[in-house]
């Protein structure tokens, strides 16, 4: 079974992600595409201006500094921070041989060539900042699947780490599900759960699900390759929902105790 990765270029959370599954099945994977983050949606200014009132002054220049530090480490030749394996998702494609590809649009004539180049059976997304839209999915024979960072049916949408702190949720998961013209809509192939600690802040919330995604992928991937997946219902009577957060919302999140970092 050959595989397509769709992700988006970030250079932080998602390279764990995509290593993991790329190195449980690095000869059935024939491509990564990246799509931009979904944080330069709209451009760089308006990005920062929806971010900054979430991540504060202090967590804003943290999170600038990270991504800098991505692009320019390893031209200075030192090696990824933090006991990391990769700097980037195009650092794990290297790695491995894999083509990597980057698109502003998954749903555009260039996606198609790719693919006629790269001929795939699953679509796998890993945080794809795009809809998928039928025509492109119906190319791959056994469809596509997505990880949600969250315990669908709850919690679908943006920033489900956020969410589940502001919330005083003790536990959280990730989620692989079928992808579906609606967001985080799909029929759920495996979950895990993830418990939230005390004095758990986003980021490191964040980093502990991207990390659980790749795993949760590679067991939902062997059981779709063998046969063996059981898919249940995401309802959507027991769904919840969240978009990007407000500074309202940032400011009782930061009441509740809780950090961003």
């Amino acid at each position: 079974m050959r595989i397509a990765i769709f992700t988006q270029d970030d250079r932080v959370y998602l390279p764990a992600s995509v290593g993991t599954v790329v190195e449980a099945m690095p000869e059935q994977i024939s491509c990564i595409v990246l799509s931009p983050p979904m944080s330069t949606h709209g451009g760089a200014v308006k990005g920062l201006l929806r971010h900054l009132p979430v991540f504060g002054v202090q967590g804003t220049l943290r999170m600038g500094w990270r991504v800098i530090w991505a692009r320019i480490g390893p031209k200075l030749g030192f090696g990824p921070p933090g006991g990391r394996q990769y700097w980037s998702i195009e650092d794990v494609g290297r790695r491995f041989g894999i083509p990597t590809f980057y698109v502003d649009e998954v749903n555009s004539p260039q996606m198609h060539e790719i693919l006629d180049d790269h001929p795939s059976d699953l679509l796998v997304s890993v945080s794809c900042p795009q809809i998928i839209r039928a025509k492109l999915l119906r190319r791959f024979t056994h469809g596509g699947i997505n990880v949600h960072s969250a315990p669908l049916p709850r919690y679908r949408g943006l920033m489900p780490a956020f969410w589940v702190l502001y919330n005083g949720e003790k536990e959280t998961a990730v989620t692989v599900h079928d992808l579906a013209e609606k967001l985080d809509n799909g029929e759920i192939l495996h979950q895990e759960p993830i418990a939230i600690e005390a004095g758990e802040t986003w980021n490191s919330l964040l980093g502990k699900t991207k990390g659980a995604a790749g795993t949760a992928l590679v067991k939902a991937i062997g059981q779709i390759a063998d046969g063996t997946v059981v898919r249940r219902p995401n309802r959507d009577e027991d769904s919840t929902y969240f978009s990007f957060p407000t500074w309202k919302e940032a400011r009782v999140f930061r009441s509740r105790g809780r950090r961003m970092f």
